[in-house]
């Protein structure tokens, strides 16, 4: 049986960009990446907004924000060179009373520490002509956030990763890893594939392939539902750019926000629900193992103990099944919506990981060992920094 150097388990962005990394520096190493489903990002990756953000909401000295600035770069680069479309649409973060402005100052505050280059407030009449269709009394405005399509650009990846000589194997979900002393045994349906290191970037199921190699115990992975409306075409010209609103700041989600995509089109949310279920697209959907699995985990249960976050999280349930209760969100930000200009667009997850304490991970996570590295929590702006974050991690995990 071969022996590969190599495996990276995941072909989302994160795990592309991370495999690909590995080939660049080193050639000679035999890489595979091990997916689950028949093609690369099939989930997360592929199934957001597409937002390349700028780096100013992530707080000076952490892993975000060093990552966020430099690979935002590294990313529109690698697109211009790959021929995926980029529009730099810009960022505005609307504030509408004092408690909202002093938040988006505090988001200027850290987009200056992190070397965030343009940004600058504006007031109402600079808005307007910025955004017309926008209500508020100043904004922060971001000329470097841009947008991409999620899709293309994953696949891209994939693509880039396979010419630099990374093998992809795709319907491979890792059932089991046993170490053989001198390699481990990746157990797939397909066949064991016999590794010397592994890289875990299974995202939504990261957790689980690190509990396999006995790592990351003291985390579990709980997903929210993140659902989205489109413009009607007609009614695209309300939006120029992507408008957001004040974000709350003790929370890693940033509210349900209006996007211009590459197409001309426009997206509203996501909002960000309690899912029964890690690919449970729908609120139909139950997975009862998964949903039993998480109700009773016991860093569940002090997370929901948190009377504000439960507060916050029964908010984001009404959002996913009233459509009304979205419009009434989206219209805080531009109130000509209307709901027959809401149609239904696709609904995405976000793999958050949740520690020991029942606390929200907000930062990128990850664990190594002898043999594996594993990303425990690589959530947004994980598609923004995924090159410069695979440099970091290629230069932790083979020094």
């Amino acid at each position: 049986m071969r022996t590969w150097d190599v495996a990276v388990v995941g072909a989302g962005i994160v795990g592309c960009s991370i495999a690909r990394e590995i080939k660049l520096r080193q050639p000679n190493k035999s890489v595979i990446v091990l997916e689950k489903e028949s093609r690369a990002g099939a989930h997360t990756s592929s199934r957001n907004s597409g937002v390349i953000h700028s780096g100013i909401n992530q707080n000076p000295g952490s892993l975000k924000a060093a990552m966020c600035v430099r690979g935002s770069a590294l990313l529109r680069d690698f697109c211009k060179k790959s021929g995926i479309p980029v529009r730099e649409v810009g960022t505005v973060v609307v504030a509408r009373n004092d408690l909202e402005s002093a938040t988006i100052r505090e988001l200027e505050r850290r987009a200056n520490a992190n070397d965030v280059q343009g940004v600058r407030m504006v007031d109402q009449n600079e808005l307007k002509r910025i955004e017309p269709y926008a209500v508020a009394r100043e904004a922060l405005i971001s000329p470097t956030g841009a947008i991409v399509d999620a899709g293309q650009l994953v696949s891209g990846m994939a693509v880039d990763a396979a010419k630099n000589g990374v093998s992809m194997v795709f319907d491979a979900k890792v059932k089991g890893i046993l170490d053989k002393g001198d390699e481990l045994a990746v157990k797939t349906p397909k066949s064991d594939f016999y590794v010397k290191f592994l890289v875990n970037c299974a995202g939504l199921y990261a957790d689980q392939v690190a509990w396999m190699m006995d790592v990351g115990r003291d985390y579990f992975v709980i997903p929210f539902r993140g659902d989205y409306y489109r413009l009607k075409a007609e009614s695209s010209y309300l939006v120029n750019s992507m408008i957001y609103p004040a974000p709350n700041l003790e929370l890693p989600f940033l509210g349900i926000h209006l996007t211009k995509r590459t197409d001309g089109s426009v997206i509203v949310g996501p909002n960000a629900s309690l899912a029964l279920g890690r690919e449970n697209y729908k609120n139909s959907g139950i997975n009862w193992d998964e949903a039993l699995r998480m109700i009773s985990n016991i860093r569940f249960a002090r997370l929901i103990a948190d009377f504000d976050f439960l507060r916050i999280a029964l908010g984001e349930l009404k959002l996913s099944i009233s459509k009304k209760a979205f419009l009434k969100t989206a219209q805080t930000l531009v109130p000509a919506i209307s709901e027959g200009d809401l149609l239904p667009d696709q609904s995405g997850m976000r793999a958050q990981l949740v520690d020991g304490k029942g606390h929200l991970v907000d930062d990128f996570l990850f664990e190594r060992t002898d043999k594996s590295f594993h990303v425990l929590n690589a959530v947004s702006p994980a598609m923004t920094s995924a090159l410069s974050f695979a440099e970091h991690v290629v230069s932790l995990a083979f020094k």
